[in-house]
């Protein structure tokens, strides 16, 4: 019988995450009870039942909790998290009706950059993760009046290696709606055209959204860029939102190969019109796997 990968599971020391002394008696572990543990009011992370939660619940069954989560006071009661959203889903998981915590009195600023520095160890965050990621922690530095928009883009790159420039494009998703956020996620938007997206209106995303669930056509970033000039100019109305997304269909028009060529590779049971539409689909992912980055 193969052992269990959950017990290969390591986490970093709860001392080293959070400055925390190791003897210190102001910071003790408690056990709480689930029911009064709350998620942090802005947590942007998900917490998803995969693979990963099972590997968790499994190593909580065996070891339990190896590292107790980070907690404040709440004001309606019981205690909000700052760090340990998953491991309370796996404790839920594994039957556990409490868990081990260590209770800090924390400002808003101060649990936000917490809460943001505990779960950007993760890997493989989505975009709109990452995102809203950055977004709280510079509204909580800029809040403590510890740097300009410049300064803290730079200082959030450098503790996440990457460049200020690319935390400001990252911010700028939050900008756009829910639904298109989540096509970001799924791939089917790219991450430089979403940015781009993000500056239309309220309104100009709506109409956008909907004409992308009608005709199954998703901006590429040449498109997204034309959005974005045309929003700024205050002429993108919803006849040229669909004119731009249908462009793609002028892809097929370079395309000169006789019907009964292409008829071959397909069944009886496809039509041209089915033949053409399959094309279109085809060399559109093509284009949006070409584009992407």
């Amino acid at each position: 019988m193969r052992e269990s990968t959950a017990k290969n599971i390591k986490f970093e020391s709860i001392d080293s995450l959070f400055g925390i002394p190791k003897e210190s008696n102001d910071h003790a572990v408690i056990l709480v009870p689930l029911e009064n543990l709350h998620p942090y009011f802005k947590h942007p992370f998900r917490v998803t039942d995969d693979a990963k939660m099972d590997e968790l619940a499994e190593s909580i069954k065996e070891n339990g909790v190896l590292e107790p989560a980070l907690v404040r006071p709440r004001s309606l009661g019981g205690y909000e998290i700052v760090s340990g959203h998953r491991r309370k889903r796996a404790c839920e998981r594994a039957g556990l009706d409490s868990m081990p915590v260590i209770v800090r009195e924390l400002t808003d600023d101060e649990a936000a950059i917490l809460m943001v520095d505990s779960n950007n160890q993760r890997e493989e965050l989505l975009y709109s993760e990452k995102a809203w990621a950055y977004r709280i922690k510079y509204e909580a530095l800029k809040h403590q009046g510890k740097g300009s928009w410049e300064n803290s883009s730079e200082q959030l790159g450098k503790e996440n290696n990457k460049s200020g420039r690319q935390i400001k494009r990252y911010i700028r998703l939050t900008y756009l709606q829910e639904e298109l956020l989540d096509l970001v996620d799924q791939k089917k938007i790219t991450f430089k055209a979403a940015e781009k997206l993000s500056f239309l209106t309220e309104t100009e995303q709506s109409v956008l959204l909907e004409a992308i669930l009608e005709l199954k056509a998703y901006p590429n970033i040449d498109m997204a860029e034309k959005m974005k000039e045309m929003s700024a100019a205050g002429t993108l109305s919803e006849e040229k939102i669909e004119e731009i997304l249908l462009d793609r269909k002028q892809v097929i028009k370079n395309v000169s190969i006789p019907a009964k060529t292409i008829q071959k590779y397909f069944s009886e049971e496809y039509s041209a019109e089915d033949i053409e539409k399959k094309i279109i689909e085809l060399l559109e992912e093509w284009k949006r796997g070409h584009n992407h980055g």
